[in-house]
């Protein structure tokens, strides 16, 4: 359905049923104004799985239901390698859309995705779920206001095991765990102005860690750091400024400001991310207007993690 204002509730669908497939299908059963009509996945057990489990048709092809179901918008998450065709085929049938990072996972199929969702003039949003991170939104209000002063320096860590071999998936850690932190810079920041990077592949050819350095306007510097080799989950990211540094645990939502004589950290109210991120887009679906993180936004993100990709440091 092409994106306009209606005063009825919203009729959504998810297409992929794995584990987050199956948390978009929870929340938004928890969303006002919205009706969750059906679901599906090529694993027509795990589309029967969740369907059954909240009360929503199933089908074994995301096809069929589309083709089927008069739906107003559609979440998107499949594997990497499936996703830009599949939100292609929804750009196609006129239905708004969240899609699932990483998007795409190359150059082409980010032209091809971003070219459909213009000329059908859907509703597109990026899954880039820690946006709405309310500790990540407390930062941003920080550097609006000059809490630190001007930025001068930001750096992330986002690490953890690799759980994604046997899902076959054909990505690295780059567009798995760094497109996270890319997307968040960006935010933060704007688009950075170069990117480079340093990987390290594993067996399979692909990325198992990855370093990206990023620069932006006003000689800011940023730096990302990921990898599948750390047992234990690490998220967390600090800008630093002239006049202090902030810093935030993605985890625990917790933001700390430090200046040279003292220290805080702001109350903030633990949120789930998905479900402000969800509403979000609903909301948008509902409104007709398109979201502040849309399909040009998350051009810019692949822009900058594809550029520093290509622009790899060798290690010697």
């Amino acid at each position: 359905m092409h994106p306009l204002v209606f005063m009825r509730r919203a009729k959504v669908g998810v297409i992929g049923c794995g584990w987050f497939g199956t948390a978009h299908a929870r929340v938004y059963r928890e969303i006002g104004d919205v009706d969750l009509i059906a679901v599906s996945d090529i694993n027509l057990e795990s589309a029967r799985r969740v369907g059954e489990m909240y009360n929503a048709r199933y089908y074994g092809s995301p096809e069929d239901m589309l083709e089927k179901e008069d739906l107003d918008a559609v979440s998107i998450a499949v594997t990497p390698q499936n996703l830009a065709k599949t939100a292609i085929l929804a750009a196609e049938k006129g239905i708004n859309m969240l899609v699932e990072k990483p998007v795409a996972t190359s150059k082409q199929e980010l032209e091809a995705l971003i070219s459909a969702v213009e000329k059908s003039g859907v509703i597109f949003m990026p899954g880039f779920i820690e946006i709405f991170n309310p500790a990540i939104e407390e930062l941003r209000k920080c550097l609006k206001s000059g809490d630190i002063g001007d930025p001068l320096m930001i750096s992330s860590e986002r690490m953890g095991r690799n759980p994604k071999r046997p899902l076959g998936w054909n990505i690295g850690v780059s567009l798995d765990l760094g497109m996270h932190e890319m997307y968040v810079h960006t935010w933060l920041m704007g688009q950075p102005v170069a990117v480079r990077s340093m990987l390290r592949r594993g067996e399979n050819g692909y990325d198992e860690a990855a370093v990206f350095i990023l620069s932006f306007s006003n000689d800011v510097i940023g730096v990302i750091s990921t990898n599948w080799l750390t047992p234990a989950g690490v998220r967390r990211i600090r800008v630093s400024g002239s006049k202090g540094s902030a810093w935030v645990d993605y985890l625990n939502q917790t933001l700390v400001i430090e200046r040279s004589d003292h220290s805080l950290m702001p109350q903030i109210r633990r949120k789930e991310p998905l479900l402000e991120e969800l509403q979000s887009f609903i909301s948008s679906v509902i409104s007709g207007r398109k979201p502040d993180i849309d399909e040009r936004f998350a051009k810019n993100v692949l822009d900058s993690l594809f550029s520093g990709i290509e622009r790899e440091v060798e290690m010697k």
